[in-house]
């Protein structure tokens, strides 16, 4: 043990063991500096929080596009006169938040198209409208299946006829180049419709 402290004394003594004497003032500088850092860390999580909870005060952040390039017009009204009215799961990109369905009526390919929700409003998650044939009739179906229905189960009896009445109305055009667009925007949707 003596030897021990005749060592730790002799590298004292040559300088082999420096210890750093700080101010008082460098000592609160570290300290105000590190308490800074962890109140920023914690601004930035409070603020990433109340942005992904969906806070109706918060700013909101908009993903996807507000206007959708459906195709060329004269393919598709063809392919609904085939078919029938098509369904776009989500066109906005943001997560089956905007299903739509488009219609075409007429010859004219330029003229009269609808778009509209393609969920029937207070639907049940996963429930979407889908064209019946049979009976010309949008219905309310399953679009998975979970604990309550199967895949293509209806889920309320509600229907809605082919130009959508009654469900929120897109705006619509056909543009130069004969593609048929449809404009996303809230402040866009139309009341009424030009559909059959």
């Amino acid at each position: 043990m003596l030897e021990l402290h005749f060592w730790l004394a002799a590298c004292k003594m040559v300088g082999l063991m420096p210890v750093e004497r700080r101010s008082g003032t460098q000592q609160l500088l570290a300290i105000s500096l590190g308490v800074g850092a962890v109140l920023v860390a914690i601004g930035i999580a409070w603020g990433m929080l109340a942005l992904a909870g969906g806070n109706e005060t918060a700013t909101q952040l908009r993903l996807g596009d507000d206007v959708f390039d459906a195709g060329n017009a004269v393919r598709l009204s063809k392919q609904i006169n085939t078919q029938g009215p098509l369904l776009f799961s989500d066109v906005s990109g943001r997560g089956q938040q905007r299903p739509i369905a488009v219609n075409h009526f007429g010859k004219d390919p330029a003229l009269r198209w609808v778009a509209f929700d393609a969920a029937a409003p207070d639907a049940e998650e996963n429930c979407f409208l889908v064209w019946s044939a049979k009976r010309e009739l949008f219905e309310e179906r399953s679009a998975v299946s979970g604990a309550q229905r199967e895949q293509g189960q209806i889920c309320r009896d509600i229907t809605f006829q082919a130009n959508g009445e009654g469900l929120d109305q897109y705006a619509w055009k056909v543009d130069k180049e004969g593609n048929l667009t449809i404009d996303l925007r809230p402040d866009d949707k139309i009341s009424s419709n030009g559909g059959g």
